[in-house]
């Protein structure tokens, strides 16, 4: 019965992490959320739609992104994964970009996919 206040203790934090509305790993931002919440995007540089020569839509998806419109790019998102997630054994790719000096990696982006 020695460990019943450390599961008290435990039981308490979980609780406490549960109320107090923080998101779980689980629902935690991604590299562009945080990105963009810590303004490191001048708001001049972010634009409503952007220009990219790929079809596909993970060339697509790294082009939006690397021209600052992030909505177009997330909503392309979805099948920008699948891309990779298709072909990333095969790919020349390393997976890991660079947009705005924050390294975003697309196996760590689209593992919830």
């Amino acid at each position: 019965m020695r460990n019943r206040p450390i599961r008290k203790a435990i039981a308490l934090a979980a609780t406490g992490a549960l109320l107090s509305g923080e998101p779980l790993s689980a629902n935690a931002q991604d590299e562009i959320d945080l990105m963009l919440r810590r303004g490191q995007v001048p708001p001049d540089m972010m634009h409503e739609h952007g220009y990219s020569d790929f079809t596909d839509p993970l060339g697509r998806f790294l082009d939006l992104l690397a021209a600052g419109a992030f909505v177009q790019a997330r909503s392309i998102q979805p099948d920008a994964c699948a891309t990779w997630l298709a072909t990333r054994q095969n790919s020349p790719l390393t997976g890991k970009f660079w947009v705005w000096n924050t390294e975003i990696n697309l196996d760590t982006l689209c593992a919830h996919r």
